[in-house]
């Protein structure tokens, strides 16, 4: 960490799989003695467009302030209709709460975070709540 920033791990990873569709997120990781605040997020597009990388700088941004960001990508029209987007981002909250201590948090620290089409424009909420 310099100047209270931190260098953040990022890459993407294999959170859920449908059959032959693997639904994959991006793990934005700060490097350093957690552990951290942690938000699943929720990437805008009307629920039918868009995807993991939608916010990247922004994310990016929270891990270098040190928060663990895991941005979701979930099945949207036409593949798939509702609720499907929602039980996508339901297991993505539970990945991370059981994989905390590897992504360098803890579960009671794991939070929401959506634009547009997550829980609330720009909103935060404890994940116990989504």
């Amino acid at each position: 960490m310099a100047d209270g920033r931190y260098d953040p791990r990022i890459e993407d990873i294999e959170y859920l799989r449908h059959g032959e569709r693997a639904l994959l997120a991006r793990l934005y990781q700060p490097r350093g003695a957690g552990p951290f605040p942690a938000i699943v997020e929720v990437h805008g597009g009307a629920w039918v467009n868009s995807d993991r990388l939608n916010n990247e700088g922004s994310m990016t941004e929270l891990a270098q302030s040190g928060i663990v960001v895991l941005s979701l990508d979930f099945r949207m029209p036409p593949e798939a209709g509702y609720p499907a987007s929602a039980q996508d981002i339901n297991f993505g909250i539970r990945w991370l709460k059981a994989h905390a201590a590897e992504c360098g948090t803890t579960p009671a620290q794991v939070g929401g975070f959506g634009t547009s089409s997550g829980p609330g424009r720009r909103a935060w909420m404890p994940a116990w709540r989504l």
